[in-house]
């Protein structure tokens, strides 16, 4: 039988975790070699642990591993000493009233409220968010730029592996040397593995249409964020001007903005990543918008450890409108030296993740 409890203390730890690779991404993000995630222990009266997780990339996020650790150690965490942390909402209520944005902050809380509410009543989180409408959901892997020969090798290996869905980073090389990658990756595992092309705000508007054309004919599923963050009518533009659909990712932390990109017809794919709209509570919001204008979403990763990853599973099963007949960034630990938690042993031999 549940009962109230209240949040007692805080623990706040800074990880760092190296990656089995160096993952090259856009000239905006640069080249990533490591992982830095906050992780968050909230103890309660009852005994009750949550755990939660944050994931910063400067610049990706305006937040950094230092910002997150001050906010939840000298304006988050004072402020909700004594709260229920089950009553979910007012937590988010409180915690917008104590600082503007510094999403991912309020995310760590957020996914260890979710944690002692899931403990408390003894149930999974997804039937907290609505029910299982999916007990498995397929992986997507993720090819960091490189030579097109060396990218068309992990490609088959990760075929070979179970993946049937590929994201290719470009934005760092030239633009003929990305359209390269696209082709032979292409030629490589053939028809039936699920192509996308994530830019990380790499190019300006006409490189993303010179692009766009070039590369139409090797049957792209969505071209994610390829200009600026701000650039909301540029993505608007691109959409009008390609026959390739267009997710926002950098461009999409808030509901706010989700209301502008729907507003302004900029996109045909929401990127959803649980930290960086603030967690789950606000991630879910964002996907219920998109599901009023028949927007699809796709479920992105930071570079995260299982806990986050976790959290994005259980919003990803109980979720009506991802992408049903593709993979979905919960790989991210297989990238990393180590997965702090058991989050990896649920990645199936075929490639897939289970629900919990």
């Amino acid at each position: 039988m549940w009962c109230i409890v209240r949040i007692q203390e805080i623990e706040v730890i800074h990880v760092k975790v190296l990656l089995k690779k160096a993952y090259k991404l856009s000239k905006v993000l640069g080249t990533i070699k490591y992982a830095e995630p906050i992780i968050i222990r909230i103890h309660t009266d009852k005994g009750i642990i949550g755990i939660g997780e944050t994931d910063l990339l400067a610049p990706f996020t305006e937040e950094t591993p230092e910002t997150v650790k001050s906010v939840l150690e000298n304006y988050l965490g004072p402020r909700i000493i004594g709260m229920n942390p089950m009553n979910i909402v007012r937590i988010h209520k409180e915690m917008d009233k104590i600082v503007k944005g510094n999403y991912l902050a309020k995310a760590a809380v957020d996914l260890a409220c979710y944690d002692i509410l899931g403990k408390a009543v003894s149930l999974p989180v997804y039937y907290l968010l609505g029910g299982l409408l999916r007990e498995e959901i397929p992986l997507a892997w993720s090819l960091g730029a490189d030579t097109p020969e060396n990218n068309a090798r992990e490609a088959l290996e990760y075929k070979a592996r179970g993946i049937k869905t590929l994201m290719i980073k470009v934005g760092s090389l030239s633009l003929e040397e990305d359209i390269e990658r696209v082709k032979v990756v292409r030629k490589a595992v053939g028809k039936d593995v699920h192509l996308i092309v994530d830019a990380n705000q790499g190019w300006d508007i006409a490189e993303v249409i010179q692009f766009g054309k070039a590369v139409s004919k090797y049957n792209i599923d969505f071209i994610e964020q390829p200009v600026p963050y701000w650039d909301i009518e540029g993505l608007s533009k691109i959409r009008r001007s390609i026959s390739i659909p267009i997710s926002a990712d950098e461009s999409l932390f808030t509901i706010h903005e989700a209301r502008t990109l729907i507003k302004k017809s900029a996109v045909d794919v929401f990127s959803i990543k649980v930290v960086k709209h603030g967690g789950i509570y606000k991630a879910k919001q964002i996907i219920e918008l998109a599901n009023a204008f028949n927007i699809k979403c796709w479920m992105n990763s930071m570079i995260e450890e299982g806990i986050t990853q976790a959290a994005s599973l259980h919003l990803g099963v109980s979720t009506l409108n991802i992408l049903e007949s593709m993979g979905h960034a919960y790989f991210s630990p297989l990238r990393l030296k180590e997965d702090i938690t058991d989050y990896s042993e649920q990645i199936q031999p075929q490639m897939a993740v289970k629900a919990f």
